[in-house]
């Protein structure tokens, strides 16, 4: 039973990212089409606008994660970030070509780490101190 607990916490982490990170694509998409097109040239200011929305989805799920884990919640966060850093990387290798490599590298390193804040916020919300 907690086998199947662990892994809905992580779901449900994984789901606020990915159901957060879609609606902010939609956004994006709605208000700055000529800049999220995909031929279109890599722009610094979306590419900053991405790494920020990954990251504060990254928290959340995160902080989601460890929320609604039982036992150690920092581990239930790892598992998500190392879920997050796999879909990461595999996207990464997918734009390889098509966005500056230091781009790439950041969107790849940056969730993984966010969702490990969004685990030890949830620490430091609960007055676990790392």
């Amino acid at each position: 039973m907690q086998i199947a607990h662990s892994f809905l916490a992580i779901l449900a982490g994984f789901i606020t990212i990915v159901g957060l990170m879609g609606i902010a694509s939609a956004l994006l998409r709605r208000f700055a089409p000529d800049h999220t097109r995909d031929d279109a040239p890599p722009d610094p200011l979306i590419m900053a606008v991405n790494v920020g929305i990954g990251l504060v989805c990254s928290v959340l799920g995160g902080y989601v994660t460890a929320r609604y884990a039982q036992g150690n919640p920092l581990l239930h966060a790892l598992m998500l970030a190392l879920a997050v850093l796999l879909l990461s990387a595999i996207s990464a290798i997918q734009m390889k070509g098509k966005q500056p490599i230091y781009y790439l590298i950041i969107s790849t390193i940056i969730p993984p780490l966010a969702v490990l804040c969004g685990g030890l916020l949830r620490l430091h919300q609960m007055g676990l101190h790392w």
